[in-house]
């Protein structure tokens, strides 16, 4: 899992091509000072490759191997650190899974019609289950095919706003390895949601709601803050985000599939995510 306590922008100490400074970041597990430096060495070194190659792309994620959020908890397991939660650009936490391979499952929400629409803007729900919802047909043969050809194979599914997400229980993965990516495909992740895994050597969860579902606004200012008045900011915004986050969860648990037993070192970070995505609310966000 690839990640960094302390992260830091910076300008080059040269023009560019086109007479303004480059910004890269920089990233470090010892300090922000130590960051702050490779921020600085790194703008420099884009210069420089901008100067043999000007059509390269400006440095804002040159050569990254893990994105710049916030690290909020690591969470352990026999001293070593095996997920860590992050809150990214938007301001929602996302649980960053070194080895529990969580699939992201997007499918278009069904339309609810005129008449569907009208009853849901009053306050009305689609007819559905307020408890379990209906599991799309396709995803559903699909998990039944891979509890089949092995009997070990586990999986926990839960409803999402925008589709689906589902936890392999009963082993690790190792994120971008052939059987990672395979499973991921098979249980229709996008690619990008793929290329991110293997990218980060990690695979991630949202644990909170996308502010513009919850109707709040974007977060006035990202990390690394600029100053401390920008922390401020960013940390009254946070306050707000999570009064209104109270009436919302990440998803409903469906069921579980295959192989009952979850792997020990599994059974912690399941533990976490269902903490922090399934409450008692059935609306999604």
């Amino acid at each position: 899992m690839r990640y960094y306590r302390y992260w830091a922008k910076a300008n080059s100490t040269r023009l560019g091509p086109n007479n303004f400074p480059v910004r890269a970041w920089g990233y470090s597990n010892e300090s922000q000072a130590d960051a702050e430096r490779l921020a600085l060495e790194r703008a420099d070194m884009k210069i420089s490759e901008l100067a043999q190659r000007p059509s390269a792309q400006e440095a804002y994620g040159y050569g990254l191997d893990a994105l710049p959020e916030q690290l909020i908890e690591e969470l352990s397991l026999n001293e070593q650190v095996v997920a860590i939660i992050t809150r990214n650009n938007y301001g929602s936490l996302v649980l960053n899974a070194g080895n529990v391979l969580f699939a992201d499952i997007d499918r278009p929400e069904p339309s609810l019609g005129f008449w569907g629409s009208l009853k849901t803007m009053f306050g009305s729900k689609p007819n559905d289950s307020p408890n379990i919802p209906a599991v799309d047909p396709v995803l559903l043969e699909q998990i039944h095919n891979l509890c089949e050809e092995n009997p070990d194979f586990g999986l926990r599914l839960y409803k999402t706003k925008a589709g689906y997400r589902a936890a392999i229980t009963h082993t690790e993965f190792e994120p971008g390895s052939n059987e990672a990516n395979q499973l991921l495909e098979r249980l229709g992740s996008d690619k990008l949601y793929i290329q991110l895994c293997e990218r980060q050597s990690c695979f991630r969860a949202r644990l909170t709601p996308k502010p513009w579902r919850i109707r709040m606004s974007a977060p006035p200012t990202r990390f690394p803050f600029q100053t401390p008045r920008h922390q401020q900011w960013f940390e009254d915004w946070v306050v707000k985000y999570e009064k209104a986050s109270e009436d919302y969860s990440i998803c409903i648990a469906v069921g579980e599939f295959g192989n009952p037993r979850i792997a020990d070192s599994v059974e912690l970070v399941i533990k976490v995510h269902d903490l922090y995505c399934c409450g008692d609310s059935t609306q999604l966000a």
